[in-house]
């Protein structure tokens, strides 16, 4: 067989199997639901990169995450400032330590269902809350686009990043319709290690104003 016809079958045969072996959303999705539901609990380290179109400018934080099914997370993220944000699974707390003030806010209407950090505590469902499709993969990981079922209003884009083999979430995406970006990216995940309430209880420090804003009804 001459070389070219033989590099033909070969190619050929690669996009045959490649075919075969195609991964859709409907392949994804039960996975990474099924991954998740086994997750009482989980810690991880935590990259987030902030694009503000309106500014031209990108800004960066490091942290640490905590998560615990259902409604209960914890955010430790620096750039500077701190920000620290406690969920207990009904009330969100947004404390800002320079500026010596937190933000109260009723849980569920602060992260809907439409939401993907909804889903990280528990409170939403892939499969339920989104259309989803697959917007690509390669390096170990494949990409969800996510589009709410029952969003109020226009949420900008919703993007996952799955670990192709674990199909543990290690990154999202949320672009909003100004044009802002929110990058995260997660690493050093630990799953059911049994965390302890207490880490996502918000004690009010003293001197530090408490700004009440319900969002929704």
């Amino acid at each position: 067989m001459r070389a070219p016809a033989l590099l033909g079958l070969c190619l050929w045969s690669c996009a045959a199997a490649a075919t075969a072996h195609a991964l859709s959303a409907g392949d994804v999705v039960p996975r990474v639901q099924e991954r998740f539901d086994a997750t009482k609990d989980l810690t991880a380290s935590v990259d987030q990169e902030l694009v503000v179109a309106s500014a031209g400018k990108t800004l960066h934080a490091t942290g640490t995450v905590a998560f615990k099914r259902p409604g209960k997370m914890r955010w430790q993220l620096a750039n500077g400032d701190t920000q620290v944000i406690v969920a207990d699974g009904a009330t969100l707390w947004f404390y800002q330590p320079e500026e010596k003030q937190v933000l109260k806010a009723p849980f569920r209407a602060a992260f809907r269902s439409s939401t993907p950090v909804s889903f990280l505590t528990g409170v939403g469902r892939l499969s339920e809350d989104f259309d989803v499709q697959l917007d690509g993969e390669g390096d170990g990981v494949i990409y969800l686009a996510l589009r709410p079922r029952k969003a109020e209003g226009e949420l900008g884009r919703l993007r996952l990043t799955v670990d192709a083999k674990s199909y543990d979430i290690v990154g999202a995406e949320v672009a909003d319709p100004l044009g802002n970006i929110t990058r995260l990216r997660f690493s050093d995940l630990r799953r059911n290690t049994g965390l302890d309430d207490a880490q996502f209880k918000f004690d009010v420090p003293p001197g530090v104003d408490v700004i009440e804003a319900p969002i929704g009804n």
